[in-house]
Formats: C-alpha cells, structure tokens, sequence
C-alpha cells in the first residue's frame, strides 16, 4: 500500500488547519456538509424578509393612501408631550394621536382624546420635526367621524369616550346617534 492511499482510511480525519475559513470559527467542509438544511434556512430568511418589508409598506403605504403622510415622518420622540399643562382641553399623548393616525386606528385615537382637540397647535411649536400636528388630527377627526357613521368604530368605545370627557363638542352628536 503506498503512503497516498494510506492516508484515505476511513478514520482519517479532516485536519482543520488545512482547510479555508469561509466565517470564523466554521470551515468549508462544516459549512457544505449541512447543504440539505440551507434550503430550509434560506426560506425562512425570505419568509422573515417579506414580513419586515411587508410592515414596513403597511407603514408607510396606509397614510399615503389615507391621505395623511405627514403621520410617516414623527418619529415619536414624544416631543410634543411638553404641552400637558398648556393643552386648552387637556389631551396629553398628542404623539400618541399622530401614530393612531399613521395606522388608522379609531378606538386608539378616540382613547387619546382625539375627538376633544380643537386643533389649537399649541403642540405643534413643540414638534422637533415641525409637523402640521393641527391637520393631522383634523384630518384623523374626520376619518373617525366618517368611520363612526359607517358603523365601523365600536359601541363601547364611543361609550366609553361619552363617559370619559373624550368626545369634543362637534362631534357629540355623532357619538350620541352612534351609541343610541
């Protein structure tokens, strides 16, 4: 037997230090060894890639289509909660009112007092991203005061906003004949 096929017993082991570094700490022969298992990693990373870029259209595409882009721009640095005690009707979460507006929901924005603001923009001098806050919030009033008519906001929200001191003068009516 000749010393080349003496070195190809089936104990012989790989030696590590002569094979490449394809990342530390793997070798090439550990990381094609487990081919059969990258086709499944591999779905997995698109499956988690589409999610990421699937919320992040829903971001960004949902107020374009709603007609308030505004909203994509606050990076809720939570600015605009320095006007707590200068608010004319007491709302404190403004920021919390531009996100409901980003995403369009209802319950969230009416528990934020959004149906109180009366769009004064005394929140909006505190804005570091100088945002039209006032707009933004009668623009999501109005979409609220459509979404109340259609049926689509529930009961015990509006409810709960009639009972809380949330629902502002102009639009109690509504609120009312919705929870009637």
């Amino acid at each position: 037997m000749s010393e080349s096929d003496s070195r190809k017993t089936p104990q012989h082991k790989r030696d590590d230090t002569t094979q490449p570094m394809v990342l530390p700490g793997i070798h090439r022969y550990q990381f094609f060894t487990n081919l059969k298992d990258r086709g499944w990693t591999m779905n997995l990373d698109r499956v988690a890639l589409f999610g990421i870029v699937g919320a992040l259209l829903a971001t960004v595409i949902k107020p374009l289509l709603r007609n308030n882009p505004a909203t994509i721009y606050c990076y809720e640095c939570r600015a605009c909660y320095a006007t707590q005690d200068r608010c004319p009707v007491g709302i404190s979460l403004q920021a919390e009112l531009v996100v409901a507006g980003r995403v369009t929901d209802y319950d969230r924005f009416i528990r934020n007092g959004g149906l109180k603001c009366i769009r004064c923009g005394n929140c909006q001098s505190y804005c570091v991203q100088f945002l039209p806050l006032p707009q933004m919030f009668a623009m999501m009033q109005e979409e609220t005061r459509s979404a109340i008519r259609q049926g689509i906001v529930p009961r015990h929200s509006l409810e709960d906003a009639l009972a809380g001191g949330l629902v502002g003068k102009e639009f109690i009516d509504d609120v009312v004949k919705a929870c009637s």
